[in-house]
């Protein structure tokens, strides 16, 4: 019998004590093996290294002593580690004993799928999707995610309904599996986005590259949503807006950029008009402050542009099921189909 591969942990740690305990007691029961456990920490200061140190010495620390973000930490844990696989793991998790066996399971048996995620619920309520994953995530033409599960402000009860193994666009960056060399060849996270969509960005690469990206939902974890960043919201709306829009920029064909960019600009321009009159003033601050940063770094975005051009392998219209062409935002608001199910009706996928 092969050998199973050895798969990597990493978790991101900054200030996580609070939730550390219940992640390691979880990952503890997982059924898969063989795994290698590391913490990647970003200059925690809560006492977080001190308690791993004593409770758990078998865990290997990789310290930076400053905080270099998601993307930043993760590019320089990734070479430090053995495994075939690497499963980017937010600290504030709660793991099933079987969360990582379906998904190691589909990546061996076909080497062009590079990631693989599990469905995604939420910590505080296990009956509910969990809005940064879900069963799976798409995009739609303008650069809008969404998941099976939620939709914008909706959040569906898993009972059931996405049970199926099917390629999808991105991977959760909370529990985001993905093969080491797809993730070098990929040229890894893109370190200015600091933090949020960037495992769309790299998803985005992966399929570029000629990739498959998978949901298995036989796995299950639980995300506490927001925790890393919940008390700077006009941060994260601003994060969000740039990001975006950056990925937009950098991975489009010119056609389609040419296109569907200044549609996607006209609907944050609508947003920012509208978002005081919800009482969301900060989401307009953050929309003009999002569209100046990709103004001024125009430059920098098409640099970084041209270098993802160099390895695409694959057209845009190879993307089509699972980069929708349609509008989210005129779907859920304008014609009231809030889940899923209702947006794609009987669209084979």
């Amino acid at each position: 019998m092969t050998p199973r591969p050895l798969v990597s942990i990493i978790i991101l740690n900054y200030n996580g004590l609070k939730f550390l305990p219940r992640c390691l007691s979880s990952l503890a029961a997982t059924e898969y093996a063989p795994t290698e456990l590391i913490v990647a920490d970003n200059g925690s200061t809560d006492g977080s290294l001190d308690y791993l140190r004593t409770e758990y010495p078998q865990v290997k620390i990789i310290e930076f002593g400053a905080n270099w973000g998601y993307s930043g930490a993760y590019n320089r844990a990734i070479p430090q580690v053995s495994g075939k696989y690497c499963v980017l793991l937010n600290f504030d998790v709660e793991v099933e004993p079987n969360w990582l066996s379906s998904s190691i399971e589909i990546l061996e048996q076909d080497p062009k799928i590079a990631a693989a995620q599990p469905k995604l619920k939420q910590y505080q309520n296990h009956t509910l999707f969990e809005y940064s994953g879900g069963a799976g995530g798409y995009l739609d033409a303008y650069g809008f995610p969404f998941v099976r599960g939620r939709i914008f402000d909706t959040i569906e009860e898993d009972r059931g309904q996405y049970e199926d193994v099917r390629e999808i666009f991105w991977a959760t960056g909370a529990a985001l599996v993905v093969r080491t060399d797809a993730y070098a060849k990929a040229g890894g996270l893109d370190e200015d986005f600091f933090m949020h969509m960037e495992e769309l960005d790299l998803c985005w690469r992966l399929w570029l590259t000629g990739h498959k990206i998978v949901v298995a939902p036989q796995g299950t974890v639980y995300h506490w949503a927001g925790a890393a960043l919940s008390a700077d919201r006009i941060r994260k709306m601003y994060l969000n807006h740039r990001n975006s829009l950056a990925m937009l920029i950098k991975n489009y064909s010119m056609g389609r950029l040419l296109r569907r960019l200044p549609v996607r600009i006209l609907l944050d321009w609508i947003a920012l008009a509208v978002s005081p009159l919800k009482g969301e003033p900060k989401r307009s601050v953050a929309i003009v402050w999002a569209h100046c940063h990709c103004l001024l770094t125009l430059p920098h975005l098409l640099r970084k542009r041209a270098k993802v051009q160099r390895i695409r392998q694959v057209d845009d219209a190879a993307l089509d099921h699972v980069i929708l062409p349609l509008s989210i935002v005129r779907r859920y608001h304008f014609e009231k189909q809030t889940t899923f199910s209702q947006i794609i009706g009987t669209r084979e996928i």
